[in-house]
């Protein structure tokens, strides 16, 4: 994946952000990956540079459907897609 791109783990999701562009500190936040939905939600400013670089890792996450995946360093774990087609 391209050098400029953080992805970050967090409780909710994967977020994808840009290392060279700053908001109120944080790096840009480029696009979201729920570990829930596996829905991948790309920002609308999301540069067409980095969105293939994106979609094509939320593509090998996506595809681990059914899966455990670690969200923490003491080893919590989500089933990826567990929420997926549920109406909230």
């Amino acid at each position: 994946m391209n050098a400029r791109i953080f992805a970050g783990i967090y409780p909710e999701g994967i977020v994808y952000a840009d290392r060279k562009r700053e908001v109120a500190g944080d790096y840009k936040r480029l696009a979201f990956l729920s570990y829930g939905t596996l829905a991948l939600d790309v920002e609308r400013d999301c540069p067409t540079a980095l969105r293939a670089d994106i979609v094509a890792d939320a593509a090998t996450i996506q595809a681990r459907k059914g899966e455990s995946f670690e969200v923490s360093s003491s080893g919590q774990t989500v089933t990826l897609g567990s929420r997926a087609g549920v109406q909230l």
